[in-house]
């Protein structure tokens, strides 16, 4: 039996791959980096092709990367973003080449029709999954209303998983559990596709695809496929999960209480839960874990890390540039010119983080990003900062209004996804938070999660518990300093204040009409 697997996150905006020997450290790594298509405003995709042969990409590096002999690589598993799909015909061809991302939020013009044939209250008890545009039930309607020609020859509603292991090599067309948990149309009491909301939206039941399980062997790499990625023909390929819940797992959160928090293109905190109320908790998400009838509560942050990405795409170009000339990380260069140069509370600034609408509490379609305080001295430091102070303010929106509504969590957080590979962020974090964090060895946490089902697949583990005892590490420690965390408080005032405010004057609805 060989030595390794490989976690596979197919991302948002990036496939990623990593060789991991059997401690969770990493022998070899891939990424390919993405943008999506918005063809009309609020639609967003990305070519279903591309997505596989930019995995397949990845994959192909790490284990060039990894320098390990391809017979010793046993498994591969899968992390994939949520709630994205695409539609396959009776060939299992992708029809029209596309994936409805989760950001996609058309299904806006279908909601009311959606929750007058059944509530939002009563989806949110049957699947755990609030009741908006963004979850993959909206957008399978909005297929069926609106392009009824293309639901006809669709044989199945395809999430990435079920698609990127057929890319692969599955010997079956199927979708795995926990990650179906979050498309809103699966019964989190058993764990199977909901007939009733299925029959209240008029679904036909066959075009969901039949079901696995995270860690269950699909089936083996053939030929064509080892000669695209340098995987020997035979590994295994294991299914996985959703991203978040594997990098829950990845951070260790197979407790009840324990707390991540990852800062990433989505972002969310999750808290280990084992028997959530699912009728009290609304408008949460609560799937379950790859440990099955296990949940997790999650706080959902839309925009994200994607506010930073869009930082250093229109405000850094030069900075980009510099990087590239010293072959160092953008990011790099923003931190050491601007974020280690500015104060915190950047000058006065303060930036809101929805670029693509908000998430948990407020689930605002037409929120959008916005700078507040600006004035003729404020500096492109200033305005830099604000946007990583902004989206660690929304994730703290997350925390407390997750607990007023009762969930208890352990008083320290893990930190998972690229920010913790930066020290002032985590800094941030913990200031803003104005609570003790700590960071992972594998930052990759959701990647981790992955190839640690992989390992459970290929025989290495037993279960979730096991793995996360072998192969989670944590790293670096940070505790909150007293006189940030209090200026951050008052800056946490101002942010939710400047949402109610806002909101309440019809300012997002009105500048959504201009769009």
């Amino acid at each position: 039996m060989g030595k390794y697997v490989v976690g596979i996150d197919v991302g948002t905006t990036g496939s990623k791959a990593m060789v991991m020997d059997l401690r969770g450290s990493i022998v070899g790594k891939g990424y390919r980096e993405y943008k999506l298509d918005e063809p009309k405003p609020s639609w967003v995709e990305v070519g279903a092709k591309f997505l596989a042969d930019i995995t397949f990409e990845a994959v192909k590096e790490a284990v060039s990367d990894s320098k390990a002999d391809k017979s010793e690589i046993e498994a591969i598993g899968f992390s994939v973003n949520r709630s994205s799909f695409c539609l396959v015909d009776e060939d299992l061809n992708v029809i029209d080449d596309k994936f409805y991302i989760w950001l996609d939020s058309r299904a806006e013009s279908v909601m009311d029709e959606i929750n007058s044939k059944i509530p939002p209250e009563r989806r949110n008890e049957i699947t755990g999954m609030p009741g908006y545009n963004i979850f993959a039930l909206a957008k399978y309607y909005w297929v069926k209303a609106n392009e009824p020609e293309t639901y006809a020859k669709t044989k199945y509603f395809a999430s990435v998983d079920s698609f990127i292991m057929h890319a692969f090599g599955s010997d079956r067309f199927v979708a795995e559990i926990s990650n179906g948990t979050v498309t809103g149309l699966m019964d989190v009491k058993t764990l199977d596709w909901s007939e009733e909301i299925a029959d209240k939206l008029g679904f036909d039941m066959a075009k969901f695809p039949p079901l696995c399980k995270p860690g269950e062997v699909v089936g083996k790499i053939g030929p064509d496929v080892a000669a695209k990625t340098g995987l020997a023909a035979g590994t295994k390929i294991v299914a996985g999960s959703g991203d978040q819940q594997l990098a829950a797992m990845g951070a260790g959160v197979v407790k009840d209480g324990a707390v991540s928090l990852t800062i990433g293109t989505f972002g969310l905190l999750a808290i280990g839960l084992a028997k959530p109320d699912f009728s009290a908790l609304t408008n949460l998400m609560i799937p379950s874990t790859p440990k099955l009838g296990v949940f997790e509560v999650e706080g959902p942050q839309v925009s994200g890390a994607t506010c930073y990405r869009w930082c250093r795409d229109t405000l850094c170009a030069e900075d980009v540039a510099e990087a590239e000339k010293r072959g160092v990380d953008p990011y790099v260069v923003m931190t050491e010119k601007y974020i280690r140069t500015t104060k915190p509370g950047a000058g006065g600034v303060m930036f809101y983080s929805a670029l693509f609408g908000s998430g948990y509490p407020t689930w605002d379609t037409n929120a959008s990003g916005m700078f507040l305080g600006l004035r003729s001295t404020s500096t492109k430091g200033d305005m830099v900062r604000a946007v990583m102070e902004g989206i660690t303010l929304e994730a703290r929106h997350i925390l407390e209004s997750v607990m007023a509504a009762g969930v208890v969590m352990d008083d320290f957080i893990t930190i998972t996804g690229g920010v913790s590979k930066s020290p002032e962020w985590c800094q941030i974090i913990a200031d803003i938070m104005n609570r003790r964090i700590r960071t992972l060895n594998v930052t990759d946490a959701a990647v981790l999660g992955a190839a640690g089902l992989a390992a459970i697949g290929a025989g290495f583990y037993k279960d979730l518990d096991e793995v996360v005892a072998e192969m989670v590490s944590f790293g670096a420690a940070y505790d909150p300093i007293p006189e940030n965390a209090a200026l951050y408080n008052k800056l946490f005032g101002i942010y939710k204040e400047s949402y109610y405010a806002l909101k309440g004057g019809g300012i997002f609805e009105k500048l959504a009409d201009l769009r």
